[in-house]
């Protein structure tokens, strides 16, 4: 995700909690979140922080138990395919850009074809949300089974640890 340079903009502006990580990162945690089944027990991080005092770029390595790791990148002023990549010891997948509302991916190994796999919105890929909000709501339910409220709570926790890590405080906190 690419923005232009608009200082007082959202995605640049630190007293709307502008940067890269609070925008787009969240996506790349969340997915990290999803693959290995929750929040790293190590990471270590390097972000720039730009003029406007957001993180307009960031890189981020997630250690997890048995040696798993997860390496993601976001930023608001870099341009990025926006792709996700798995990778096992046998297989590996790509889910197709913008991974966070990806329509396909793509499985493959060094020994095998690559095969795609298409998954066709109805919409914008953001109704699968809406309509799991709307189940919920209807069914008198305060949290989702699919984002249950700790995950989200610790993804939080993982933004706010990255954050400390590169000395980034936003004017209200």
């Amino acid at each position: 995700f690419r923005t232009g340079w608009d200082p007082k903009g959202r995605l640049l502006n630190p007293d709307l909690a502008g940067g890269g990580l609070l925008d787009v990162g969240v996506y790349t945690l969340a997915f990290a979140s999803m693959v290995f089944g929750g929040p790293p027990p190590e990471m270590t991080s390097m972000a720039h922080v730009g003029e406007t005092g957001v993180d307009e770029q960031a890189a981020m390595i997630l250690r997890y138990e048995g040696g798993r790791l997860g390496v993601l990148t976001c930023g608001v002023r870099t341009a990025m395919p926006h792709v996700a990549y798995v990778f096992g010891t046998e297989k590996w997948a790509r889910v197709h850009a913008p991974f966070w509302k990806t329509q396909g991916l793509t499985i493959g190994s060094a020994d095998a074809e690559e095969e795609v796999i298409q998954l066709p919105h109805r919409e914008n890929g953001y109704e699968y949300e809406a309509e799991h909000v709307m189940q919920c709501l209807r069914g008198g339910r305060t949290e989702s089974d699919v984002m249950p409220l700790d995950e989200s709570l610790a993804i939080v926790r993982t933004m706010d640890a990255l954050r400390a890590e590169w000395g980034l405080r936003y004017p209200m906190e």
